[in-house]
């Protein structure tokens, strides 16, 4: 067996000779997997595996007859509704890689918090580890003797003995790391950071970090609709081959652009970021309104939701993966302008690609459907094009998740507007600006004033009132969302919307778990805890979610009581917090706040109704202040630990 010492000598003998059939000068790609994905396929094109998150299984799939081959259950039972209808995986596998030898299969699981090995040929969970909390994004070494896993709750990546599965280092990266991607010659792996729009370069020998580089800003560019905004949502990066260029799949969110002016065809602009690895930025490639004149022509069609990059061995085409809009966009690389686009697929919320050996078929996992799609790839000499070929091929025999919870997740992540009324042009979903279910970690324009993205993770039932001001009740109030930001014609009356309305609400409600908390120091959670009572902190944040919103008012009745507070966070300069009425006409102060639910709140910075507080210590730190509350340093440090711990 080999020890966790000599695979570092082998990683490093790997790195120094350069990678598997890879040169940096542009010649042969590399020949093992160079990014994380939810899907994976062997050297020769015969097998597929793909995680289903909301099964806790991996299913494999023989490419050949297009059939399921097994479903491999990585918990005890598949998950179910617990009492209270909560669904909630105890795995949610996300991402996976074959071992060097296709023997294992790596698959991360963000809610067990472990990595899981698989026995290729038996179909066996062999072992499995801790890692860390809420690993997403893992990729195997250019030798194979190393596994690499992005902790999303832990802002760290690890590396692991791909053969005993032992951590044999770790580095910290920047917020919430996300996608793994070996740079051309596998010298250096990246990380992406799901919500801060910046990468992170790693030396995977000594595991030390070198400095983000970061996505910059674009600014507004005369008419709203030319993509601007703030990068966010970091799904995939992938080195192209025969470059040094990184390319990253995320969107520009324009948060400049204030309502009523903010509508779906200038909230957000799906996208592609291209950086070489040395960490300067090129260009971005994204959508824009096609009747303004002046865009940069990159994409002719709209796209939704970039998730997911499959580029061709030669580096002349990249096939994008869009979840939201529910379609496939080839880019020309060379160029940075759209080839083609198969829209729409036949199922739904597409999260994966993986292209066979000879390029003549391309497969597209569709996480809500549970199904692979098979497409078929024509190249001539002056583009590519993609056809849906055949029935897509299921992932399993029987979906866990109860039926209207699914529907509801299908409506929440889907901008397909031939389907439903829910944006124009397949602009805008809810998981636009709710990512993952939870946040988007901008501040809007919002004709309230600034407003931070509140995250829907554990859902809304015991959290009181929504929206910052306890303006409405319940999720089916956010039709008016949805008319507004997204460009839908969503009627609250007609009884279609309302089922629509009923399961984007079951959904939001019992269908997005709670975030697993970041590995934390149980002595220090203790003490905070004790600091958070003794600090009055409880006054306010009370109760099973942390929220003191709703009390004295057990029907949500808006007309009142309704409990606000001032907690110094009222902006007055600027774009300032405004009065206005509720749903229902009541008014509102301008600078008055219903408490945030403390529920998950490690995962959803920055923090206030206006996002001022960049980190929980800024957060606390501000809130002491408010309350005349003096701490020690050591006192804060223990509180913000409790707040992590929640």
């Amino acid at each position: 067996m080999r020890s966790s010492a000599q695979s570092l000598v082998l990683v490093a003998l790997a790195l120094a000779c350069g990678s598997q059939g890879s040169s940096p000068d542009g010649g042969t790609p590399l020949a093992y997997p160079g990014h994380s994905s939810a899907m994976a396929m062997t050297k020769d094109g015969s097998t597929l595996f793909v995680v289903n998150p909301d099964a806790d299984s991996v299913s494999q799939i023989d490419t050949a007859s297009r059939a399921l081959v097994r479903e491999i259950l990585l918990a005890g039972a598949h998950p179910a509704p617990d009492g209270s209808g909560a669904y909630a995986p105890a795995v949610m596998p996300r991402a996976l890689a074959l071992s060097a030898d296709e023997s294992t299969l790596f698959v991360t699981g963000e809610r067990s918090s472990q990595l899981d090995a698989i026995d290729v040929a038996s179909g066996a969970v062999k072992s499995g580890v801790h890692v860390c909390s809420e690993p997403v994004g893992v990729v195997v070494s250019p030798d194979g003797a190393s596994i690499f896993v992005a902790c999303s709750q832990d802002d760290e990546v690890v590396r692991l003995d791909a053969i005993t599965l032992a951590v044999n280092g770790t580095v910290k990266v920047g917020t919430e790391p996300w996608a793994l991607g070996w740079s051309s010659d596998g010298s250096t792996l990246f990380a992406t950071q799901f919500l801060t729009a910046s990468v992170t370069p790693i030396d995977p020998v000594a595991m030390t970090a070198r400095a983000a580089f970061v996505i910059p800003d674009v600014a507004p560019r005369g008419d709203k609709r030319l993509a601007n905004g703030q990068p966010r949502g970091f799904y995939d990066v992938e080195s192209r081959p025969g470059t040094t260029d990184l390319w990253i799949a995320g969107a520009l969110l324009a948060t400049q652009t204030a309502q009523p002016d903010l509508d779906f065809e200038s909230t957000a602009f799906g996208s592609l970021f291209v950086a070489s690895e040395t960490g300067a930025f090129q260009r971005y490639l994204s959508i824009n309104a096609q009747d303004v004149a002046g865009t940069n022509g990159a994409f002719a069609d709209v796209i939704s939701g970039p998730h997911a990059i499959a580029f061709t061995k030669d580096g002349a085409y990249a096939l994008l993966v869009n979840t939201n809009s529910e379609d496939v966009l080839v880019v020309n690389a060379a160029q940075h302008v759209e080839s083609s686009l198969l829209h729409p697929l036949p199922g739904h919320q597409p999260e994966a690609i993986a292209l066979s050996p000879d390029e003549t078929r391309a497969y597209v996992l569709e996480r809500n459907t549970n199904d692979v799609v098979v497409l078929d790839v024509t190249r001539t000499a002056t583009t590519m094009t993609l056809a849906v070929d055949g029935t897509p091929i299921p992932t399993m025999t029987t979906d866990p998740m109860p039926q209207t919870m699914r529907f509801g997740q299908h409506l929440f992540y889907s901008a397909n507007s031939d389907e439903y009324p829910i944006t124009k042009n397949h602009w805008v979903s809810c998981a636009t600006c709710h990512m993952e279910g939870r946040s988007d970690a901008v501040t809007w324009r919002f004709e309230q004033g600034p407003r931070d993205t509140p995250s829907n993770a554990g859902g809304t039932l015991g959290t009181g009132f929504l929206f910052r001001t306890a303006d409405r009740t319940q999720v089916q109030d956010y039709w008016r969302t949805v008319n507004t930001e997204q460009g839908g014609s969503f009627d609250a009356t007609d009884p279609t919307i309302q089922t629509l309305l009923a399961a984007i609400e079951n959904y939001v409600d019992y269908g997005i778990p709670l975030p697993v908390p970041p590995t934390t120091d149980p002595d220090l959670v203790a003490k905070g805890q004790a600091v958070f009572h003794n600090a009055g902190c409880d006054g306010c944040h009370s109760g099973p979610r942390f929220t003191d919103s709703g009390s004295g008012n057990p029907t949500l009745d808006l007309s009142g009581p309704i409990m606000l507070h001032d907690v110094g966070t009222c902006v007055t300069t600027g774009f300032p917090d405004v009065a206005h009425d509720d749903i229902d006409g009541n008014p509102r102060d301008a600078c008055k706040f219903d408490t945030p639910s403390l529920s998950g709140v490690a995962s959803s910075p920055p923090y206030f109704h206006d996002g001022s507080a960049a980190t929980l210590a800024d957060a606390a730190t501000m809130m002491l202040a408010v309350n005349q509350t003096a701490l020690s340093q050591e006192d804060i440090d223990a509180l913000v630990e409790y707040l992590r711990s929640l």
